[in-house]
């Protein structure tokens, strides 16, 4: 008889690769999560979801634990990047006629 599943609570920003590595300490057990679950590896993940987690002879406990011991959830979310900075003048903006001192040749 297999082992049961346990499962997980999907937090704001977490996706299928980051509850692999927090909970199975690796991402070759990816193909793995996304099968027991029913997802593509590339599914949106909503806010309070709960996801099983199989058994994997890919996981890496220890990674797993490392993780769970500093009760520490792995988030990647692809929040916008923020905006960037002005611009601001460079040196080709002070290439105009005024540069160049024609008197002094």
């Amino acid at each position: 008889m297999p082992a049961a599943m346990r499962s997980v609570i999907i937090t704001e920003g977490q996706s299928l690769l980051d509850i692999c590595i927090q909970e199975l300490g690796s991402i070759e057990a990816l193909m793995e999560l996304a099968d027991a679950n029913g997802l593509a590896i590339t599914d949106d993940l909503e806010t309070g979801e709960q996801l099983q987690i199989p058994d994997s002879l890919l996981s890496r406990p220890e990674v797993a634990a490392y993780f769970a011991a500093r009760r520490q959830r792995i988030n990647t979310a692809n929040y916008p990047a923020p905006p960037t900075a002005p611009a601001t003048a460079g040196l080709i903006d002070w290439l105009d006629e005024d540069f160049i001192d024609n008197d002094w040749f």
